[in-house]
This record gives structure tokens, C-alpha cells and sequence, in this order.
């Protein structure tokens, strides 16, 4: 039996060091520093990663204070049965990148598909989406911080709370605001947009609300945060390059807007909801089993 009080306990203490231990040292960075000396331009990488790795941190050290122990860590890879689970992180990303790539020169681009590939054949754009993807395992450690925090403790401790659907909801909503910091700093749309900040927060609530679904489905699916770790990787490093492959047609100068980019994120917003609709599923057979 869940002992929910407990349970809200510790993913109160949890939300609260997962904010303080990012937050703290990015608003003193950022007031020091300025955020693109220490942060974009990777200067300062010790720090950065006390910024990435804070839900990592908040895991481990409200389990110690909680005095919970490590069962449902997910710190185990699985790799057996759930192969393709790791290919589904990687390849959902691939089709992602090429469908948004599509999209915004169907809007944007005025049907102008002849710039697509930037001038590559067809061999040559997969060796360039091949070698793109194959750091993306490596660059899983810049995301670990993240997926063993949300994942790997926020939704394991939320969903018996509020359920599937309030976990993805409100989870994302946190995760979202999480990165408030760096938003409000220019880190995801710049500063130079109507609407700054708020309108960027929101954004980055939306997002980060349809991909938790992808991402929460892999570890519940494999037991494991690595699914994750690895397709929030490949997001964050491979997909807009993959993207970028298959945009023609849009003037140079042209500046894309937060609306603008969020209905380019359609295809992965619908590819997410698949996602969802596959692990509520799993969770009716569970409850009927």
C-alpha cells in the first residue's frame, strides 16, 4: 500500500531542491556573468552542469533525507527485451526532425522543396542524419541530469497522486517552468519577441508537456531512464540538425516567431500524443489484468 502522504512529502522536498539547486546558481551566473558567457558559450561547464544535473542531485539527496533507498531507481539499462525501445528514442527523433523540416517549408517556404538537403543527394543527407545520431548516446550525459530527476523520480512519485494523465499535465508544466531561468535569459527563443518573457515560459510548458508523454512512455515501458536519457539527447542535439536538412524555400533573414515554431512542432506534438494514447493503454490492461 502507497503511503501518499509520504509520497507527496518527498516529491514536494524533491521539486523544491530540483529548482533551488538549478535556480540558485543560474540567477547568480546570470547576474555576474550574463547568461552568454557562462552558459552559451560552454566557458563555464562546471556550473552548467550543476544547472543540468539539479533534478539528478534533488533525486539523490531527498531520498537520503526521506531515508527511502534505491528500489525504483531505474538506474539499471534493461537492455534485454527493450532494444527496440532504444531505437524507437533515437528514430522517433529522425521522423520528428524530417516532419517539422517538411512543415515549415510547406508554410513557410512556400512550397519550395528545390534547396532540400542543402544541396546533398540522398546518400550523403543520411551519412549526414547517420553521423548526427551517433554522438547522441555519448550526449545522453548531458541529459542524465535531467531524466533521472523527472523521470527517474518526479512521475514515479506523482502518477500514484494524480494520476497518468495529471502526471504528464502538471509534470510537464513543472519541467517547463524548471527552465524558467534560462528562458527569461534568451536560452530557447532569444529575447527579442512579443509577448518576453511569458509568452516563452508558456512555450516551453506546452513542449515540455508533449514530450514528457514520449519520454514517460519509454521509461515505464523499459523500467529504465537510459530510453529517455537517449531520446532527450537526440532532441536536444540531433533534431533540429535534422531539421534544419529538410527546411528550403525560407529567406535567410527570416526570423521565426514563438507561434511560428510552435505549430511547426505539430508533427511532434501528434507523434507525443501517440505516445500517451499507447501508455494509457498499457495502464487499462494493467488495472484489467
Amino acid at each position: 500500500m502507497i503511503n501518499k502522504k509520504l509520497e507527496a512529502k518527498r516529491l514536494v522536498i524533491f521539486i523544491l531542491l530540483a529548482f533551488g539547486i538549478s535556480w540558485i546558481p543560474a540567477i547568480i551566473m546570470n547576474s555576474v556573468f550574463g547568461y552568454h558567457e557562462w552558459f552559451e558559450t560552454y566557458k563555464m561547464p562546471f556550473f552548467a552542469l550543476i544547472v543540468g544535473f539539479g533534478p539528478a542531485l534533488a533525486n539523490v539527496i531527498t531520498r537520503k533525507l526521506t531515508h527511502e533507498g534505491w528500489n525504483n531507481s531505474l538506474l539499471h539499462l534493461k537492455l534485454k527485451g527493450n532494444l527496440k525501445y532504444y531505437l524507437i528514442a533515437i528514430l522517433s527523433v529522425v521522423a520528428m526532425g524530417i516532419a517539422e523540416g517538411v512543415l515549415a517549408t510547406i508554410i513557410y517556404g512556400k512550397y519550395d522543396f528545390s534547396d532540400i538537403g542543402g544541396g546533398m543527394n540522398f546518400m550523403q543527407i543520411v551519412g549526414n542524419v547517420t553521423l548526427t545520431l551517433s554522438v547522441v548516446p555519448l550526449m545522453a550525459f548531458n541529459t542524465f541530469g535531467e531524466e533521472f530527476g523527472w523521470r527517474g523520480y518526479m512521475n514515479q512519485k506523482m502518477e500514484p497522486l494524480l494520476g497518468t494523465t495529471g502526471t504528464v499535465i502538471v509534470g510537464g508544466i513543472i519541467w517547463g517552468l524548471w527552465h524558467a531561468e534560462l528562458t527569461v535569459a534568451g536560452h530557447n527563443f532569444g529575447t527579442e519577441y512579443d509577448g518576453y518573457p511569458y509568452l516563452g515560459i508558456l512555450a516551453m510548458c506546452i513542449t515540455c508537456t508533449f514530450l514528457g508523454m514520449g519520454l514517460m512512455w519509454l521509461t515505464k515501458k523499459t523500467g529504465s531512464i537510459y530510453p529517455a536519457a537517449i531520446m532527450h539527447a537526440a532532441i536536444n542535439f540531433g533534431g533540429k540538425s535534422i531539421g534544419k536538412l529538410f527546411i528550403s524555400g525560407i529567406p535567410e533573414n527570416y526570423s521565426p516567431t514563438i507561434l511560428d515554431n510552435l505549430i511547426v512542432s505539430i508533427p511532434t506534438f501528434m507523434l507525443c500524443l501517440i505516445f500517451f494514447a499507447l501508455m494509457i493503454s498499457d495502464k487499462q490492461k494493467e488495472k484489467k489484468a
